[in-house]
């Protein structure tokens, strides 16, 4: 069973996470991550340039990062290292697929009207 100081820094963690969600500009600012990472799909281990927005992010933020790992890997690292420990892990690769045109920039104006 987790102390109560455990559990306080718990909750402290959770607090200052959500009011970082809530702050102004945060969900701009994931939305032109996003979009980024999505305007120039990279295959597995072609990676470079979504590797170095990764990295570029994390450097503005202060985030101490590992890099590279299996050639454009980034494994970014915060807290003390002391339990609990919570690893989060996402792919950035894109899957190879065949685009018609005409399709492809219907769907993008939808999704782009959709997310504004």
């Amino acid at each position: 069973m987790a102390s109560a100081s455990a559990l306080a820094s718990r909750s402290s963690v959770t607090a200052e996470l959500l009011a970082a969600a809530y702050e102004e500009g945060t969900v701009d600012w994931l939305k032109s991550v996003r979009r980024k990472i999505h305007e120039n799909p990279e295959l597995q281990f072609e990676e470079f340039d979504t590797s170095q927005l990764i990295r570029d992010e994390l450097e503005k933020m202060g985030i101490p990062y590992e890099w590279p790992l299996a050639t454009t890997g980034v494994v970014g690292t915060l807290g003390s290292g002391k339990p609990p420990i919570v690893a989060l892990r996402a792919d950035m690769d894109a899957l190879p697929i065949q685009v018609n045109k005409t399709i492809s920039l219907n769907l993008v104006l939808l999704m782009y009207n959709m997310y504004q």
